[in-house]
């Protein structure tokens, strides 16, 4: 096969994957930067805006972006953003609000959300997925992968750029 037939190839196959990755379904969440928040949005009542902000707190724990030093924290998340995990010598960025299912709806993982040095005023989850425009009552539409259960993170970030622009190291 020559060149030119291979180019052709390996751009339609990248065309497709594109084109898929931009039509995937999309999920109804509901999205808080605090309990009071969604309490007062009124979709949810308050006890359920409490679990559920407790569930995204023990999770954030378990999958937030992991940095060997602050300033690489502050690099991606903005200076003061973040903190150093007791007991080890890891940074954290602060959660920064959260994500919910609506009522009766359970597709949805409960996860906490970050914001981005860069993107101060953009929701992500911690596998940096961008949560879309959030209404006044917190409801949002999200991709399908944005709303799954979040892994538990066991390397950290070796250097700037949360997400796609990160390289890690073992912890």
């Amino acid at each position: 096969m020559n060149l030119s037939k291979k180019f052709k190839l390996a751009l339609l196959g990248g065309c497709a994957l594109i084109l898929s990755a931009c039509s995937e379904n999309k999920e109804e969440a509901l999205t808080y930067d605090s309990v009071e928040a969604c309490t007062s949005a009124g979709v949810q009542d308050a006890a359920t805006c409490q679990t559920e902000f407790e569930k995204a707190q023990k999770r954030h724990k378990e999958v937030a972006p992991r940095y060997a030093r602050a300033n690489q924290c502050y690099s991606d998340f903005g200076y003061d953003r973040c903190y150093r995990s007791s007991g080890s010598s890891l940074w954290l960025p602060f959660m920064m609000g959260y994500m919910l299912a609506p009522r009766g709806m359970t597709s949805v993982y409960t996860q906490p959300l970050y914001r981005s040095g860069r993107n101060p005023n953009q929701f992500y989850t911690a596998s940096n997925k961008p949560i879309g425009a959030v209404s006044a009552s917190g409801r949002t539409l999200v991709r399908k992968s944005a709303v799954s259960k979040p892994q538990a993170r066991t390397r950290t970030v070796a250097r700037g750029g949360f997400g796609a622009r990160a390289t890690s190291a073992g912890s």
